[in-house]
């Protein structure tokens, strides 16, 4: 196809033309959100801070650890203590054992993986050429069967007793 062809089918695109106005509004929205998002404090790092489980050494030593586990995240995902310690010799197998198996930072990797895993089943089903459908329904039935049952979990009843008005 030819340009003018490509031009009659969608129409002038003035959106990649870095003198038009919408990609200049588009460029000063885009760097107003990435300043408001580097200034977002990372969850498992606020988790920590508040962690009441953790003496000050270790609470110290965490936050330190979920930086670097977060500054790489998408490949930090799915390594264990010793992925881990080859990527970052200053820490070593133990103390990324101890930081992985912490309640806290363990419950905020299980999020991540049960979201990836379920994004990408999700996407296999709606991809034509993927095979293995059965495979991807499953897993999403059970990811979100484990989730209803973290959910269930937190509830907790309480039996108030009747309160009579004797008059």
């Amino acid at each position: 196809m030819t340009e003018k062809e490509i031009e009659d089918i969608f129409g002038t695109n003035t959106i990649f033309d870095k003198d038009s106005a919408l990609y200049k509004e588009a460029t000063v929205v885009n760097s107003i959100k990435k300043a408001q998002i580097e200034n977002v404090e990372d969850p498992l790092q606020v988790s920590l801070k508040e962690a009441t489980h953790l003496d000050d050494a270790k609470k110290n030593r965490y936050l330190h650890l979920a930086e670097l586990y977060t500054s790489d995240m998408e490949h930090n995902l799915f390594k264990n203590q010793f992925n881990l310690n080859a990527d970052y010799n200053d820490v070593t197998i133990d103390e990324w054992n101890d930081f992985l198996a912490d309640r806290i930072v363990s419950m905020y990797i299980k999020k991540h993986k049960r979201t990836l895993l379920k994004n990408t089943a999700e996407d296999n089903l709606a991809n034509p050429m993927a095979k293995n459908k059965r495979d991807n329904l499953q897993l999403i039935k059970n990811l979100e069967a484990e989730e209803q049952a973290e959910n269930n979990r937190n509830i907790c009843i309480i039996r108030i007793p009747d309160i009579y008005d004797e008059d």
